[in-house]
């Protein structure tokens, strides 16, 4: 064993990471929020009093008579569990984990905006 100046690579960890968190750890946060807001509204929704338009349940409390744009809202609920989801699945793949983290965020964004919409038209 020789004994002197040891080399290596090893550097101090920066001040600003106690402060910040990693992006990962973020990007992960957001993944778990999307995936809780989603079960949230998918294990609510059958609870909410509806009308039969067609052979369709469409709630009354902002989608009366809005079949399709709640069609479209819960499409959008769907693509964004599903990205969330299996972004919290895929710590070995990160590009593959954003890819799919990219797209439920796109597919909450749009879940968002589309209930916007059927509220402002309700009113």
């Amino acid at each position: 064993m020789k004994m002197g100046k040891q080399t290596g690579s090893f550097k101090a960890p920066s001040p600003l990471f106690a402060v910040f968190p990693s992006t990962e750890k973020i990007e992960r946060k957001v993944s778990s929020a999307i995936l809780v807001a989603t079960s949230a509204t998918g294990a609510v929704l059958p609870f909410l009093p509806y009308d039969m338009i067609g052979k369709n349940r469409v709630p009354t409390i902002f989608f009366k008579g809005h079949p399709s744009t709640f069609h479209a809202f819960i499409i959008s609920i769907m693509f964004a569990f599903s990205g969330s989801f299996s972004s919290l699945f895929l710590p070995n793949r990160p590009k593959m984990a954003r890819i799919c983290r990219f797209y439920s965020m796109v597919a909450a964004v749009s879940a968002l905006l589309i209930l916007l919409f059927a509220i402002s038209s309700s009113l």
